[in-house]
Parts: C-alpha cells; sequence; structure tokens
C-alpha cells in the first residue's frame, strides 16, 4: 500500500509536468522509482515508458485539433520506433548504475536546454512545416533516431530534446510544439515498453495507479498550461531536473568508484556445483547435484544438501553405506537428491540454487550449482501440476491386471478417485512404449472430472506396442501411463501415473506371453 502511495504522489508530479511543458515526464518519473519507490531501474524503465506515454497522451487530446502537426508527427516518431528497439537493447546490456548515471547526464542536459528555451525570445524561424516533405524529413528523421534510442534506452520520452528541436531547429511556435512533442512522447513511449516485453517484471499496481494519477495531472495541466508564462515554468523545471541530477549522482557515483575490496583478488571456489536430472531414477522425484574438486586436495563430503526457493525445505543427501565421499583433485561425484514438497507459491524462470557441503573437520562448504537444463524449474513445475490436479482428483492404477482368456489383450484399470472440493481437471490417456489400445476397442479421448463427481474406473483395453527383443530388456516407461492434463486453463502438462510393482510384474508377464502366442 505504501508503494503504491508514493507512486500516486509521484505519478502527480509526472503528469503536471507532461501536461505544462509537453517533456520532462521521465526524467522525474525514473529517479523516483529507483530512488523513492525502491524499483530496480530494468523495472523503472518500462514503468516509467507506462506512464510518460499515458499521461502524454491525456496531455495530448486538449490539443489535437489545433496544436499538432502531424507531418512532424510522422516524420520524427516512425524513424524513432526501431531506434527505440536498438535503445532498448543496448540498454539491457549496461550495468544499471552506469544507466543511471547516463540518466543524470541526459537530466543535466534537457535542464540547459530548458533554460536555453525559457531564455529565447526572439522570434522563430519560419516553421519547417511550409518547406514541403523534403525539409521536413532532413530535420525531422535524425532527430527521431535520437529520441527513440533514448526513448528505449532509458525510458525516457524525449521531448526535451523534441520541444528545442521542433522550436529552435525547425521553427514551430513553443504552443503548436507542445501538442506535437505530447503525441510523440506517446508513440515513442509504446514502443519503448514493447521492446521490453520479453522477461518484463512490472508492479501493475503500483503502474496503472501511477499512470491514473499522472494522466489526470496532466490533462488538468494542459489545460491550464495556455494561462501560465511558458518561460518561468520551464526554468522552475529546470531547477527541478539539475537538483534530481544531482541526487542521482551523489547516488551512483560512489558505487562505480574502485575500492580495495573489489581490487583485492577472490579466493578461488573449493568446488563447483550443478544440477543434472537422474537417468537411472526415471519417474522418481530426485535428482544429481553433481560436485567437482577445484582444489588439490582431496575433499572429504560426509553429508549435502540441495537449497532452493522452489521447494519447501533442503534436499538432502547422506552416505548410502553410512561413509565419507572422498573426492579426488580434480573429480566429479554425482550426488542423488530425493526433492521434498514443492514451494508452488513460488515462481521463478530457473530458480536460483546453492549447495551446502559437510567436509567433516575442514568444515562446512556453500556454493551455487548452476542449473544448465533448468532441471529445478521443470521438476518444480511438474510437481505444482501434481498438487492441482491432486485438489480436484487422484489418479491411480489398480495392481491388477485382467488378461483375455486368449492371452492377446489385457484390461488396464485407472481409479479416479475426487477430492469433493471444486474445481475441474480434464485428462487425455497416452500409450506407453508398451502397452497401445487394443484395436476395435479405442481408449477414452476426453475426460472431464469434476471435484465433486463420484469414484469411477477407466477401462482400457490393451494390446503390445511391440515385441521385438529389447521391449521389455531396455524398459524405462512402459508401465507408467502419460496423463496429458489441464486445470481450469490456466495450467496444463503431463503427469505420469507410477504403477505399483504388482502391475508392473503383470505387464512384463502379459507382454511376453501376447508376443511369443502371436509367433
Amino acid at each position: 500500500m505504501e508503494t503504491v502511495l508514493l507512486g500516486l504522489a509521484v505519478g502527480l508530479a509526472v503528469g503536471a509536468v507532461v501536461g505544462l511543458v509537453g517533456a520532462g515526464g521521465a526524467i522525474i518519473a525514473v529517479p523516483a522509482l529507483v530512488y523513492v519507490v525502491g524499483l530496480e531501474p530494468e523495472e523503472a524503465v518500462p514503468t516509467s515508458l507506462i506512464v510518460v506515454g499515458l499521461a502524454s497522451l491525456a496531455g495530448a487530446v486538449p490539443r489535437l485539433q489545433r496544436d499538432v502537426s502531424w507531418p512532424l508527427v510522422l516524420m520524427i516518431a516512425v524513424p524513432g520506433i526501431p531506434a527505440s528497439w536498438a535503445g532498448a537493447a543496448v540498454g539491457e546490456l549496461l550495468d544499471p548504475d552506469w544507466l543511471m548515471l547516463c540518466f543524470a547526464l541526459i537530466m543535466i542536459v534537457a535542464g540547459v536546454r530548458m533554460l536555453a528555451s525559457a531564455r529565447n525570445t526572439a522570434s522563430a524561424m519560419r516553421s519547417a512545416e511550409h518547406g514541403g516533405w523534403g525539409g521536413l524529413a532532413l530535420r525531422g528523421i535524425p532527430v527521431g533516431l535520437v529520441v527513440g534510442f533514448l526513448t528505449g534506452m532509458l525510458g525516457v520520452g524525449g521531448g526535451f530534446l523534441i520541444i528545442p528541436a521542433l522550436t529552435l531547429l525547425l521553427g514551430v511556435p513553443m504552443t503548436r510544439a507542445i501538442g506535437t512533442s505530447l503525441v510523440i512522447i506517446a508513440v515513442n513511449s509504446a514502443s519503448g515498453f514493447a521492446a521490453h516485453l520479453d522477461g518484463l517484471t512490472i508492479d501493475w499496481a503500483l503502474a496503472l495507479s501511477f499512470a491514473a494519477m499522472a494522466m489526470a495531472a496532466s490533462l488538468a495541466a494542459a489545460r491550464l498550461a495556455h494561462r501560465l508564462n511558458q518561460a518561468v515554468v520551464s526554468r522552475i523545471f529546470a531547477a527541478v531536473i539539475f537538483t534530481v541530477a544531482a541526487g542521482v549522482l551523489v547516488q551512483t557515483i560512489p558505487r562505480l568508484l574502485p575500492t580495495q575490496a573489489a581490487e583485492a583478488p577472490e579466493e578461488p571456489p573449493a568446488a563447483s556445483a550443478s544440477l543434472a536430472a537422474s537417468r537411472l531414477s526415471f519417474g522418481e522425484r530426485s535428482l544429481n547435484v553433481l560436485v567437482e574438486n577445484l582444489t588439490e586436495e582431496d575433499l572429504v563430503i560426509s553429508a549435502a544438501q540441495l537449497e532452493s526457493a522452489a521447494y519447501s525445505e533442503p534436499a538432502p543427501w547422506t552416505p548410502a553405506d553410512g561413509d565419507a565421499t572422498t573426492l579426488r583433485p580434480g573429480g566429479r561425484v554425482a550426488l542423488p537428491v530425493e526433492l521434498p514438497e514443492a514451494a508452488c507459491g513460488n515462481h521463478g524462470p530457473g530458480f536460483e540454487s546453492s549447495v551446502r557441503l559437510e567436509l567433516g573437520a575442514a568444515g562446512e562448504l556453500i556454493i551455487p550449482a548452476t542449473d544448465p537444463y533448468r532441471t529445478v524449474a521443470q521438476a518444480h513445475g511438474q510437481d505444482c501440476l501434481q498438487q492441482e490436479v491432486d485438489a480436484v482428483a487422484s489418479f491411480a492404477l489398480a495392481p491388477e491386471l485382467e488378461v483375455a482368456a486368449d492371452g492377446r489383450t489385457a484390461v488396464v484399470r485407472i481409479l479416479v478417485t475426487p477430492s469433493g472440493g471444486s474445481g475441474m481437471v480434464n485428462v487425455r490417456i497416452g500409450p506407453t512404449t508398451l502397452l497401445s489400445e487394443a484395436p476395435g476397442d479405442p481408449w477414452p479421448r476426453e475426460i472431464e472430472v469434476d471435484a465433486d463427481d463420484e469414484p469411477s474406473v477407466l477401462k482400457l483395453a490393451a494390446v503390445p506396442a511391440r515385441c521385438d527383443s529389447h521391449a521389455l530388456a531396455e524398459d524405462k516407461a512402459g508401465t507408467r501411463f502419460p496423463l496429458e492434463v489441464g486445470i481450469a486453463a490456466t495450467r496444463n502438462g503431463q503427469l505420469r501415473l507410477e504403477p505399483p510393482a504388482e502391475f508392473t510384474a503383470a505387464v512384463y508377464g502379459f507382454v511376453r506371453s501376447a508376443c511369443a502366442g502371436g509367433g
């Protein structure tokens, strides 16, 4: 709630500035979102683009009929679209502190421009609007490219450059320059925001409340602007910009200066760790922690545990025989861990993980665990899907396999037990590497199960899917039936029914017998 209130206060200031001078909203918005609201620069930039774009659009509405030069909008805004994507790509490569330093320098340029505009009392040159399309393109396109690039990189609308360019370079009257600038800023902001959509992280409650206040303030300020002395407004705004720029520099420069701690070489880690799925435990909730000894001495590992926000508690490893594992210099070892219950309230693209190693007399070592195949994220997704399905109904293979008298077909039974709560799950049952549908007796294609349904049994008439000599010898998934499931159109994926040992033995016996009988 406190964050939203701060956003509303900043939105009021941003909207007022945009509505009055047709520029400068993002100059205030980005530093305020970073240093007042507490956002990271990579989140503050797209949030600023939403707010400034909508505020500019609101401020432009009262000016659309008489104070907007649409040919100039075309010449400046269109080149700015690809330039904003290029700027966004460059911004992603910059360190956040360097990004804020660039922003502070741009703010100083903006303040100087505003003061120059306020002092310029000479009559304007002949407007470029009367010089034909060639003159517009020659002057407008370079402005559009520069403004678009800065919009994408820093989250600024570019009005502090557009206004001087329109008035000083293109001879556009101030009132018409402000209206034209607001439309261009709205277009640039939309393009810049689209360039940040990949991997976007944003607080929508903050952004929308911020934008609503900025739009209201901008609309009100736009109606008031004709009554105010623009030179005085520009000088006040320039002073605000210089003050904010000084604050950004004070915050940023100390973090960019080298320190003795940064110059001291870091001690190399004693070990490295990575994660991988266990090929020997197909269908089981486990994975391997791969640990490599980076020292020139033996590492004696007596215990270990994997720690990740994806799971409610650490996943421990202990030696099967109770003896510690000795890892030679340069050697690697796979430590299998059983995954605990997933923390399904936590979401992340990959989840950062670490490994805690107990090294006996050498103490404890905590190292980050790389996850190149997103093993934890995939396991977490499967676990959370299983939890959501179980909240509606449980599905289980009956231990018995009903084999027909001729030994060529069998009936697999899946027991469906609704939870008695609420919700629905859509299920589609697929074949396995050992069993497929009996000819003429297809399996149910689409099954809907409500949480308040009665318990039921699904019967699947099955025949061997393959009868080659390697079918049983190489089998890992032939008795685990895949279920394609969907929960209320919000989550879908595949689960596998884990078979009882009796069921697996019965299936192997049936396939062996049916294949032998079929010649």
